[in-house]
Parts: structure tokens; sequence; C-alpha cells
């Protein structure tokens, strides 16, 4: 096997073995805030919010123009003008969204009481929960400016070729609020606890300044709107934005619809944490994945390469697919023990367990949606086209908001999360039908065949899998979610391989080539 086909390999590799110690600890971090505040007291719910809030005013106002949009013009200076420019342009850049981003936090810690009401549907909460929402937002809304530096640095390292210690931001930041709920809680309680995501989301910047600065980069302050690489960011940037708002305006409108369920109580919290732990488990796979092939599929561009272009979306596709069909059925068979095992203790009751295991198996048939949409739209991105991800973010959000507030009177915890998933498999839709029609997705027989083996072995897998869970009745959760994941993983690869599925070929191919080499 070729260097150029072992490197991407194994940084893949490290980067997924890091990625999943960050997420790991992401379900720690989240188990302790469901043992310490539970899913139906104060809070519980002022917290959750108050955490959730910042993270996506950050997403829906910033956070893709630090990706999606600044990555592909920093790539094309650095081919074509050279790392000196390509840093001027970085610092112009992070001074402009820091600048901006200072003024939107002013202004919300200022109105943070009625911000925190209105992303509730009303003040039918006692105001001691919204008093304490509000202090802990005013402590929280700076956390999009270290955020906003993080994902600026992170999107020049990857453009550098440097992986790893992006991946390992999550490690950071959620180890500094894993010490907190260790060793301070019982001191400081849950104000301290936001300080600590302060903290936490700081450290993520910091880390990566030292190999920043031996890449000869050197932040000078500028203002400078008129730069020609800032003009080009920004006219990107519009369409960037608004196709980028599914996911943190979709979770929003979800707990929105979901904060008058159930008296007030459980709907806030438990919507939020099985929302969050789709994303952890699915994102293990689809951000390793999308990380890595979004400033290589920029490079196509910069040099003009389409065929290799399309040739390499087309692979990540069929990778994604054939990760995560089996992830998504795994998922709904396990969804309430594995919210029992994680969340499960302490003040997070049977019932807060039940309401989460619904909302999680309801969310996760939208992974392969989620996957596609993220990577699909990366694509576009890398193109230059924000057009076709505005119109699949606009079905999305539309969709989503319709079917959120139509399906939680009738369908309980499982209306928002329901539609969730049809509006991000709606949106991945929209984004595959447009790539077909330019040829830049290929559906050729060779893959439609292997698609279909791919959901078949998936359905045999869950097949096994709810049986096995039948004979486990009683048994320890920690064995039954444990043993029946291994016991599908075992069942849908030996099925792949014996269809003789490509992906899992290759994968037998380079495990073979790596025991020989050793």
């Amino acid at each position: 096997m070729s260097n150029e086909t072992t490197r991407p390999a194994r940084t893949v590799a490290v980067m997924m073995a890091i990625t999943i110690i960050g997420k790991l600890m992401g379900v720690l971090r989240d188990r302790m805030q469901a043992v310490n505040f539970g899913a139906d007291t104060a809070e519980g719910i002022a917290f959750t919010q108050a955490s959730l809030l910042p993270r996506t005013f950050l997403d829906v106002m910033f956070a893709a123009a630090f990706s999606a949009s600044f990555i592909p013009v920093f790539t094309s200076y650095m081919e074509t003008k050279g790392k000196r420019a390509a840093f001027d342009l970085a610092s112009t850049f992070i001074s402009i969204t820091t600048v901006l981003t200072f003024a939107v936090v002013v202004v919300s810690m200022f109105f943070a009481e009625p911000i925190f009401v209105l992303s509730l549907r009303g003040d039918e909460f006692p105001y001691g929960t919204i008093a304490l929402g509000a202090r802990l937002l005013r402590f929280m809304f700076p956390l999009m400016i270290f955020s906003g530096l993080a994902f600026s640095f992170t999107g020049m390292l990857q453009s550098l070729g440097e992986f790893r210690l992006p991946a390992a931001m999550s490690v950071v930041s959620n180890g500094a609020i894993l010490v907190y709920y260790f060793f301070f809680i019982d001191r400081f309680g849950v104000q301290g606890l936001a300080v600590a995501f302060l903290v936490g989301w700081a450290l993520q910047g910091i880390i990566q300044l030292p190999v920043l600065v031996r890449h000869k980069f050197r932040f000078r302050f500028r203002l400078d709107l008129g730069d020609p690489g800032i003009r080009q960011i920004g006219r990107l940037a519009v369409p960037v934005l608004v196709s980028s708002w599914v996911l943190p305006v979709n979770i929003l409108v979800n707990v929105s619809a979901s904060s008058q369920l159930y008296g007030g109580e459980f709907g806030v919290v438990a919507i939020t944490l099985a929302n969050s732990l789709f994303a952890i488990v699915s994102g293990v796979f689809i951000l390793s994945v999308s990380n890595l092939i979004f400033p290589k599929l920029s490079r196509h561009i910069a040099v003009k390469d389409d065929t290799g272009f399309s040739s390499t979306l087309n692979e990540t596709v069929r990778v994604l697919l054939f990760l995560l069909l089996p992830l998504t059925l795994g998922l709904m068979s396990l969804a309430t023990p594995l919210v029992r095992l994680v969340h499960g203790g302490g003040l997070f009751c049977e019932r807060a367990i039940e309401i989460t295991g619904t909302a999680l198996l309801y969310f996760a048939p939208g992974v392969v949606g989620y996957g596609l949409l993220l990577v699909l739209s990366r694509a576009c991105y890398a193109r230059m086209d924000g057009r076709t991800p505005i119109l699949a973010g606009a079905v999305a959000i539309v969709a989503n908001g319709v079917l959120s507030f139509t399906l939680a009177p009738v369908l309980d915890i499982a209306g928002p999360a329901l539609a969730g998933t049809i509006s991000q498999t709606l949106g991945a839709a929209v984004l595959i039908v447009s790539l077909s029609r330019q040829r830049i997705l290929l559906w050729g027989r060779d893959t439609v065949v292997d698609i279909t083996k791919m959901v078949a072995c998936a359905v045999v897998m869950l097949v096994a899998v709810l049986l096995f869970l039948r004979q486990m009745n009683g048994v320890a959760v920690v064995l039954q979610v444990g043993v029946s994941a291994m016991v599908g993983g075992v069942v849908y690869f030996v099925l792949a391989w014996l269809f003789r599925i490509r992906e899992m070929m290759w994968v037998k191919n380079m495990l073979r080539r790596n025991g020989n080499r050793g």
C-alpha cells in the first residue's frame, strides 16, 4: 500500500481514537449533569438551557463561517499566495469575528432573562428557574468568544495538515469540566459549573496556539473589511450561515416544543440529553471523516481537479453509509438501555430514563441524514456553492418547525425527535439530488448493489441484537449494552465480509498488509 494511502488511513484512525476518547468524556460529562441535577429540577432545567443557548447562538451566527467559509479561502491562499498571505488573512478574519462576537455577547448578557424565557416559550416556569437560568446565561455567554477563537485556529491547523490536535479539543475541555465535577461541585454548585465550562472552552483555543506558533503564525489585530480575502469569505459566509442553521435551530425548536410537555418537567433536559447522546455517538464517525475530507476537497478545487473531487466525495459517501447504517439500527435497538447506562442514577429517575430513551429512539433514524447533510454540505462549500445548502437548510428547518409543534401534542417527546429526524433526512435528500444531477455524486451499479447489501446486513444485525437483548432481560445494563453491541458488530462485519462489500474488503486487505509488514 502506498504512503499516500496509509497516511490518510492512519490519520483517520488516530483522529477517531482521539475523538472517541473526547466523546466518551462528553458522555461522562452529561452523566454527571444528569445524576447531580436530574431532569425535573430547577438547576437541571436552568443549566441545560443556559449551556445550550450560547453554543447555539455561535453556531447560528458565526460557526459555519469559521469552518466552511474561512477554510476554502485560507486553503486557496496557501496554495496560490503562500503562508504569509494566508496568515495575514487569518489575522484579519479573527480580528473581525472576535469584535463582532464580543458585541453580541455584551448585548446578550444584558438581555439574558428575556432570552431565556423566550427560548422556553413563555414564563410558565417558576421564577426561581428563570432567574437562575438568566444568571447562568450571563456567566456562559462569553463562551462564544472562546469558541470562535478555537474554531478559527482549528480551521487554520486543518488547512496546514494538522488534524490530531484539533481532534483533541473536546478531550481538554471535557477534562476541565470533569475535574470540576469530581472535586468542586459540592463546594461551588451549578454556578461554579458554568465557570468550569468557560475554562474548558478557553482551553480549546489555548492548546492550539503553540502549534500555530511553530508554523510561524503571528497574530496582528487588523479590521480591514476591504481585504479581498475577507470579501470572498463574506460572499460565501451568508449562504453558508443560512444553510448551517439546520442543527442549531432544530435543537432550539425541539427544546421549545418539548418544554411544555409533562407539566414543564423532563422535556427540556430529556430532549437535550437525547440529542447530545445522538450527536456524540454518530459524531465519532461523521466528524472524523468530514474534518479530514473537507480540506482535501478544498485542495481538489484549488487545483481544479474535478475528477479527484468527485472520486473523493463518492468514496466518502460509501464509507459513511457503510458505518452509519448499522449504527442507526443499533442505536434504535439500544436506545433506552443506553440512556439507562449513561444517565441513570442519582437524581435522574426511571421516568426521566424512559422519556429520554424514547427521544433517542426517534432521533436515531436521523443518523444517516445527519451524516450526509454535514458531508455533502461541506462538499458544496468546498466548491464555493452556497445556494444548494441554503435550499437544503430551508427545507430542513421549515419541516422541523412545522412537525415539532404538530407532533409534540400527539406523540409527546417522540414528536420533536421524529421531526428532527425527518427534517435532516429531507435536507440530505435535497443535496443528494442536486449533486447527482451535476454528476458529482455517481450511482453506478456496483455502488447501488453494495448499498443494498449494507442495508440487508444492517437489518439482519438489528434482528440479532433484538433477539439477544430479549435473552438478556434482567442482566446488568452494562452487559446488555456492551455485549449486544459486540454481537451486532460481529454479525454486521461478518455478513459484510461474506457479501464482499468493497469497504469491508478494503479493511481486510489493510489489516492483512499491516500484519505482513509487522
